[in-house]
């Protein structure tokens, strides 16, 4: 059996609409003849918290910090659990799996982590559909690729969100933590690695617009002359 892995339904009614008939129809998938395909709903999959690793870390204190897994770990999202069991069932049936997630390196880890997850060992296919009318479906389906060609895409992914866990993690413990040392008492400082020196580069930038003090300026305006007459520049 051959099982597509969209990333989101609407990508996976495209995929069906072209395979074989009859279609099957099912609230988790759609059976098209000899193909199943199915769906994610974006990431099933998180990152594990840092009490997950050890159970000190629920309580934040400076000293064990930075947090560094020597073993990355992921966890289901509860609000995910259905869709991930029905992909876990169909996996155990598949010999082949077709990577249908978006074409970009979290649409290629959005599947890879889901597979990897699951332990599966059977041939893994990538399809590429950046528009979903038939006929680019049904040429991309004449025009499938190793997964393993895209796990260059896969590793850049990876990196980008391990990077986030450990930035967010760490200094968002740290800062929390030093400003209780000088008498802070709300809610926890939260650093996003992208998120912060975005927001920084937005509060410099109304705190310069609040500061603008008008100053008096002066244009220099002169009349050239040229061969066929003259003209007045800034």
């Amino acid at each position: 059996m051959r099982l597509f892995i969209a990333e989101k339904p609407s990508l996976a009614r495209s995929i069906a609409a072209v395979l074989s008939k009859p279609q099957g129809n099912n609230k988790l998938y759609i059976q098209a003849g000899d193909d199943i395909v199915a769906w994610a709903a974006g990431h099933l999959l998180e990152q594990a918290m840092p009490e997950f690793y050890d159970e000190k870390y629920k309580r934040w204190n400076i000293a064990d910090l930075p947090i560094f897994p020597e073993v990355w770990k992921m966890l289901v999202k509860k609000e995910s659990k259905d869709l991930f069991d029905n992909l876990k069932k169909l996996l155990k049936k598949a010999d082949v799996v077709v990577n249908a997630g978006d074409c970009d390196r979290e649409g290629q880890l959005l599947i890879d982590e889901i597979l990897d997850f699951c332990g599966y060992k059977g041939e893994i296919l990538r399809i590429l559909i950046s528009d979903t009318n038939p006929e680019a479906v049904k040429k991309a389906l004449d025009n499938l690729k190793p997964d393993s060609d895209f796990h260059g895409d896969r590793d850049a992914a990876l990196a980008r969100s391990r990077a986030d866990w450990l930035h967010g993690m760490n200094l968002t413990r740290l800062y929390t933590k030093l400003a209780e040392k000088n008498g802070y008492n709300g809610k926890p400082l939260r650093i996003g690695r992208v998120k912060t020196p975005v927001t920084a580069l937005v509060v410099r930038r109304d705190e310069a617009i609040e500061a603008f003090v008008p100053k008096p300026f002066w244009a220099i305006k002169a009349n050239i002359q040229v061969k066929d007459g003259s003209f007045n520049a800034t």
